[in-house]
């Protein structure tokens, strides 16, 4: 996926996991740090948001391990977990920065390019939903970022992933069971 998709994925994922893991939603310096981990896997292409940036490490990592290598996969996440837990980081700064790169690496799984999850192993993960750049991009991305607003705002949608999981949505509202969904 493109940067901005990474930016609004990452921050829809933050908004949405925040509460689960105790921490406030909304907190600028959170959603900064999920912003950062959103972009960060892309530092392996010297052509991307982060590698323009950093092209003194983006050129080196491109050339030893190319996109969507080690950075892209859950070796990654794992290292850079441990690494900012040993280093004493707290909770408000590791949890944005995992939870924004984790987004990122879903994003890219719904891409065709797929993933190398267990990096160095060549074999590619993919749910090739999109094309990275794609209109399919953008209805992926707005759909998550409407179903997390809904979700923040404490609205329901029709039709859930609850929904089709819970016994009650297979019956009627006379009491009747539904023959299917």
């Amino acid at each position: 996926m493109m940067a901005g998709s990474h930016v609004a994925v990452g921050v829809a994922t933050w908004v949405w996991a925040a509460p689960h893991l105790g921490l406030p939603a909304l907190d600028p310096f959170a959603i900064s740090l999920a912003i950062g981990g959103a972009l960060l896997p892309d530092i392996d292409h010297p052509q991307s948001w982060v590698g323009r940036r950093v092209r003194v490490i983006s050129h080196p990592l491109a050339a030893l391990i190319g996109h969507r290598g080690f950075t892209h996969s859950i070796l990654a996440v794992a290292g850079c977990g441990l690494l900012l837990r040993w280093r004493g980081v707290g909770r408000a700064v590791v949890d944005p920065l995992v939870v924004g790169y984790l987004s990122h690496l879903a994003a890219d799984l719904m891409t065709s390019g797929g993933l190398r999850l267990a990096w160095p192993s060549r074999r590619r993960f993919a749910i090739p939903l999109c094309k990275t750049g794609s209109p399919g991009e953008l209805v992926i991305v707005m759909s998550l970022v409407f179903w997390v607003s809904a979700t923040a705002l404490g609205v329901r949608p029709a039709l859930s992933l609850e929904h089709l999981i819970s016994p009650s949505a297979w019956v009627q509202p006379n009491g009747t069971a539904r023959s299917s969904p």
